[in-house]
């Protein structure tokens, strides 16, 4: 089957449409273009601001003219990732859907459902002449990905609603109502590095890893590829006179990292010793990882000598650093059963031209428990004589006791399958943390269809729920009046 053929037809047809395009982050500029031609055509009034964020205003329909407006939203950006077979230039190649069963995927890439089917859902509904709804502000974020960027530069004057509907959760069924707040914590450390002339060389890599994204995967004791190669560097060091030349991991902050390489120089005596320490701990992953992540694996080959590498002192410094640094679960919310209040990813490792670059992704569904996982970080890089530096950092979306968004979609809900939703918190990024800042008292809920393995290649979206949330979501729009 064709993504033509699948129904609701006009989602599908705008999800394809929008899949064609090249939209990493901080690469949006042809699917905005996109999106305001798309305006343009149909005569919607449209607002881009300075940073590219853009709003599409529709008029509510017969009956709901006078309805107080509810705003739509989506990011227009998504991960780019792929295997390592793939070719593809994500820089200016969309990417190749297609339709396999009951799901849709990407040949080798991610897909972008996270956050295209918000996107398709939008303009659907402002391309129709039949769904009954109150004034819509469709809102289209940028950078959403990189850290909220577009959320946090956005110009909302525009913007006269206060009941918003966010469409970037991932599990059919789940109003999301609170979500985690996060920063970008970037260390670089200094590394004392001599000549590598007289030396043999090997590069290690570590892969097969699942990854996945770093808030709602976080608690799958999914392996960072990282954290694993520290463990292998540590077990050569301690064994041999190993020296680290570079060491290259992962590089987006909001992705487990599923792969990792190193350079490391050794006298062509030890060679055996290092086959051999490799090749046991290529053994003891298989068997660590058998059931949760099979294809894990260790390799190394032999490689052309670099000019340099990190001298005795340095290369402690560098197996320090990785294996010291948090990641995963740091602690579990105590008021909500199952949900991760603190977590940590460390999401970019290199080592290159006497410098290891250590970039992480926090999150927490509590401000203070944030703070001192950063503190902590920052007390680590300045103990090894490293520098730290804050960037992206933004706010949880704090539950709000009383919400009539939230009992008006319980309420749609319920009615139409027969059964309560879950109305939960995640361990997650959303816009809402910072869109509750620029739209004062505006009350605010996050829906989905069900995706899985978003921000991998495996990524997929669910056919026959995006079809279901699509269905809900005009029955939600029909009774805001």
């Amino acid at each position: 089957m064709q993504i033509a053929e699948l129904e609701p037809k006009n989602v599908f047809r705008f999800f394809s449409e929008l899949a064609k395009i090249p939209r990493g982050s901080g690469n949006t500029g042809r699917a905005e273009r996109y999106c305001l031609d798309f305006a343009e055509k149909r005569g919607l009034k449209t607002y881009r601001d300075d940073y590219g964020n853009i709003m599409i205003f529709k008029d509510g329909t017969a009956g709901y003219e006078n309805s107080e407006p509810v705003i739509l939203q989506g990011h227009l950006d998504m991960v780019c990732e792929k295997l390592p077979s793939c070719k593809k230039d994500m820089e200016n190649e969309g990417v190749d859907v297609i339709v396999d069963g009951d799901i849709i995927r990407a040949d080798k890439t991610t897909l972008g459902g996270d956050d295209g089917i918000a996107i398709a859902y939008i303009l659907a509904l402002l391309d129709s002449d039949e769904v009954p709804h109150p004034p819509i502000e469709a809102l289209f974020t940028l950078d959403e990905e990189t850290g909220l960027r577009g959320a946090n530069a956005l110009d909302a004057s525009h913007l006269r609603g206060r009941r918003l509907i966010n469409i970037d959760s991932e599990e059919e069924g789940v109003i999301t109502v609170s979500c985690a707040g996060a920063a970008r914590v970037s260390c670089k450390i200094p590394v004392s590095m001599c000549g590598a002339v007289g030396l043999s060389a090997k590069k290690i890599t570590i892969g097969g890893f699942a990854g996945g994204h770093s808030g709602v995967d976080i608690n799958k004791n999914r392996k960072n590829a990282a954290k694993v190669l520290g463990e292998l560097l540590y077990e050569l060091r301690e064994n041999t006179e190993v020296k680290i030349a570079s060491v290259s991991a992962g590089g987006r902050l909001n992705v487990i990292t599923p792969i990792a390489d190193a350079v490391i120089c050794f006298d062509a005596e030890s060679e055996a010793a290092v086959d051999k320490i490799i090749s046991e701990f290529d053994k003891a992953l298989k068997a660590q990882c058998a059931a949760s992540e099979p294809d894990a694996y260790v390799s190394a080959e032999s490689v052309p000598t670099p000019n340099e590498c990190a001298d005795a002192g340095g290369t402690n410094k560098v197996i320090f650093a990785i294996m010291q640094s948090p990641y995963g679960v740091c602690a579990m919310n105590t008021d909500i059963p199952d949900l991760v209040q603190t977590s940590s990813n460390l999401g970019e490792t290199i080592l290159k031209d006497g410098v290891l670059y250590l970039n992480f992704m926090l999150r927490s569904n509590s401000n203070s428990d944030k703070v001192s996982l950063i503190k902590s970080i920052k007390l680590l890089t300045e103990y090894i004589g490293g520098s730290f530096e804050l960037g992206d950092d933004y706010p949880a979306w704090e539950y709000r006791p009383e919400s009539a968004m939230r009992y008006a979609m319980t309420a749609v809900y319920e009615e139409m399958f027969g059964k309560k939703p879950i109305v939960t918190s995640i361990h997650a990024g959303l816009e809402c943390g910072i869109l509750t800042d620029k739209l004062p008292g505006a009350d605010m809920v996050s829906i989905g269809p069900t995706m899985k393995n978003v921000h991998t290649p495996e990524e997929q979206l669910d056919i026959k729920s995006a079809a279901r949330v699509w269905e809900y979501l005009l029955q939600v729009l029909k009774m805001l009046k």
